[in-house]
């Protein structure tokens, strides 16, 4: 079996990871395997590193210009006609719509077609989450079997015409990890996020300057992105920038998950986050926005705690609760990471996801 996945980014946020874990188990199990990708990247290096063909088209970018749309529509469908895979697994929803029509003109066998989140959930005027949910619709349909990473990302488009059959939930699953030792004895809350608008790490900074007052603890973030000036500029005119690190990105971040006393994940829109399930892999308490999929894995006072998003005042509570009370945090922590191996283990997604490609 031949198999080409396809993503629009080659950095390594949640999307990419499960392209890299799906595409490195499939050559493990002896299928002919490549990715089609935008550019070099993390995830270009990881994926050349370990034996998996890359093929790179420059002009998909995350930015919409018509004129590169057109121009990587008849890249992807070159590459298409040249490779003529079994089976084209998309990602992302560039990449998922102009690959899926590129990929109906070719008549590829079976286009699958992952959503990890619907950007019509997001901030935005209402015009433009009407016609996101329209090219969203198109892209379902063109697929031959769409997976939703959640039971909510299914239900957003399940009032769609035409779309009843084409829709599967399987979860995101994540396999075992090696974490660091502790390295200091600071009280220590932590995130591992791109930094974008979208996740939310401005309402944790607002959070962050009440909770802060009067404690020697401190704050890291691991990532980067479009917004990290932004956030630096935002915790030096709050006056926190003493507690607050801005790690950048870090290879292999999730190592680091036991320096972290609590894990926060204060988003404005989720589908089912990699961080979730492999903080809760390494025990971490956790604080999430009840969005998306994140109440399919954390029920609240019994594996994590769940706050609205943009509620700063909750997450500082919250905060404040578990920082108190060390044996709530371990129960949260230890909690969670049986309901991550019971219901998100990597096997499981790998095994539902490759039945699908018969």
């Amino acid at each position: 079996m031949k198999i080409l996945y396809g993503i629009t980014k080659s950095n390594f946020g949640g999307a990419q990871r499960y392209v890299y874990d799906l595409a490195l188990e499939a050559k493990n199990r002896g299928f002919e395997v490549s990715v089609l990708l935008g550019g070099k990247g993390s995830l270009s290096d990881k994926l050349l590193g370990v034996g998996v063909r890359v093929v790179e088209i420059p002009s998909l970018e995350r930015d919409v210009s018509f004129t590169k749309e057109v121009q990587t529509f008849l890249e992807i469908k070159k590459v298409l006609e040249k490779e003529r895979p079994d089976i084209f697994h998309i990602n992302s929803s560039k990449m998922g719509g102009l690959g899926a029509l590129a990929g109906r003109i070719v008549g590829i066998k079976k286009i699958i077609f992952t959503a990890h989140g619907w950007a019509f959930n997001e901030p935005r005027p209402e015009w433009q989450k009407i016609f996101i949910r329209f090219l969203v619709w198109l892209t379902i349909l063109l697929s031959h079997k769409t997976i939703s990473v959640s039971e909510k990302t299914k239900k957003d488009v399940s009032d769609l015409p035409f779309l009843k059959n084409k829709l599967s939930v399987i979860y995101n699953g994540v396999r075992d990890f090696e974490l660091t030792g502790r390295s200091e004895k600071i009280f220590t809350v932590g995130a591992i996020s791109e930094l974008h608008r979208i996740k939310g790490l401005d309402i944790l900074l607002d959070a962050w300057k009440k909770f802060m007052k009067g404690r020697d603890v401190r704050l890291v973030i691991i990532g980067d992105g479009e917004e990290r000036q932004n956030l630096v500029n935002m915790a030096k005119n709050m006056g926190i920038s003493s507690s607050v690190i801005f790690k950048g990105f870090v290879e292999n971040a999730r190592s680091f998950l036991s320096e972290f006393d609590i894990f926060v994940i204060p988003s404005r829109s989720e589908a089912m986050p990699y961080a979730l399930l492999e903080a809760g892999f390494a025990k971490r308490p956790v604080i999430a926005t009840e969005i998306g999929g994140i109440p399919e894995v954390i029920e609240n006072g019994l594996n994590g705690i769940l706050v609205k998003p943009e509620d700063s005042e909750t997450l500082f509570s919250s905060l404040t609760l578990l920082a108190g009370d060390q044996s709530l945090r371990e129960r949260l922590g230890g909690n969670l990471k049986e309901t991550i191996k019971e219901k998100f283990s990597f096997e499981k997604m790998a095994e539902e996801t490759f039945k699908l490609y018969s």
